[in-house]
């Protein structure tokens, strides 16, 4: 018999199926606290209204609104784009002649010139650091002052040390080379 009771669970099972016919919804016992504590603050509350409104307040709102915001309009001014505009140039004119003044006393009126002796050392070893130097960039520079020497304008002759050496040489070698 044991068996027919066990045999019968398996038996209503297989022909039922597994549902049993209860069903729950989905996140039921999750939302359970959440809504019963809602329903007991409900039933905290006050029945009677907190908040009461005058009985023509509905009727009136639209005119004191509208009231209002006429008498605004009158004492507001609006300025123009082109009055600000307009206000601006003088402003914008003395500024650039202040400023025109002021660059040209500062900058272009310097009576210091530059020169090698105004320098300082660490200045010209930068400046040769950075730079390179070739000839072409020697001789543009010195072009015109040594058109203007002779070839022994880097010695310091005396009269006599010219005469001694005239005097000593053979003045045949002077005639050979002329010819």
């Amino acid at each position: 018999m044991e068996n027919n009771i066990k045999n019968s669970e398996e038996f209503l099972n297989s022909i039922l199926g597994k549902e049993t016919g209860f069903s729950l919804p989905k996140n039921y016992f999750s939302t359970t606290e959440v809504s019963v504590e809602a329903k007991l603050a409900e039933e905290n509350f006050t029945k009677e209204n907190g908040f009461t409104t005058p009985d023509s307040y509905f009727k009136d709102l639209e005119s004191e609104i509208l009231s209002k915001v006429s008498s605004t309009k009158k004492v507001t001014k609006v300025i123009s784009f082109k009055e600000r505009v307009l206000k601006m140039i003088p402003i914008a004119a003395a500024a650039s002649v202040i400023l025109f003044i002021g660059l040209n006393s500062f900058v272009f009126n310097k009576n210091e010139e530059l020169t090698i002796d105004s320098l300082s050392d660490d200045d010209i070893e930068f400046w040769l650091d950075s730079n390179t130097l070739n000839t072409n960039d020697i001789a543009n520079v010195l072009e015109n002052d040594v058109l203007e020497e002779n070839d022994f304008y880097f010695s310091l002759l005396e009269d006599e040390n010219i005469e001694d050496y005239i005097n000593t040489t053979d003045n045949t070698s002077f005639l050979n080379e002329i010819n």
